[in-house]
């Protein structure tokens, strides 16, 4: 019967200590619930912020996809018209070198090179021809400079090779010969 006093001591210095915990947890509860909103609202502004951030630099991600596209779409014909170019030149040399008296020939050279102008013109191909214009070396190549009183200084009084730009980027510059003012 001695153990029953002894259980009842311990059962009561346990209930004791467990009263003592739960007081001690009651008066640290309000601490911890006033931290926990407050850590609660930081980590939601953390998770908006990275939220925000994320679909700014996707929104970027596909607005520089869709330009390097657009860009890729625009001069995936580069080579080809780059490959074409001297095919105009030659067909420009034959229509100059047909002898007088072949006009059927001057006509067929003609129509194959309008035909053929006017379809890489579909695909962004522009002709640069100068000349009369003053001279600008960021679409002009000048081979000569010659002396001129006919002509303004610094004006292409000459177009040796046509330019073309495609899609408004320079492909080849127009070789021309640019007047000066003639020496006194």
């Amino acid at each position: 019967m001695s153990e029953q006093p002894e259980r009842n001591a311990e059962n009561a210095a346990a209930s004791e200590d467990l009263e003592r915990a739960e007081s001690a947890a009651e008066a640290a509860q309000p601490e911890a619930m006033e931290e926990a909103p407050a850590e609660a609202d930081a980590e939601l502004l953390a998770m908006r912020d990275a939220l925000l951030r994320t679909r700014a630099e996707m929104d970027n991600l596909r607005k520089r996809s869709e330009r390097e596209l657009d860009k890729a779409r625009r001069f995936i014909n580069e080579a080809l018209m780059k490959d074409l170019v001297p095919v105009l030149d030659t067909l420009d040399q034959a229509l100059e070198n047909t002898p007088e008296g072949a006009e059927s020939q001057r006509q067929g050279l003609v129509l194959i090179k309008k035909q053929l102008l006017h379809g890489l013109e579909r695909h962004g191909l522009e002709v640069v021809d100068p000349l009369g214009e003053s001279f600008d070396p960021d679409w002009h190549e000048a081979m000569s400079m010659q002396p001129s009183a006919e002509h303004p200084a610094d004006t292409v009084m000459m177009v040796l090779q046509r330019g073309y730009i495609l899609n408004g980027r320079l492909l080849r510059p127009a070789r021309v010969i640019v007047a000066r003012a003639p020496a006194e």
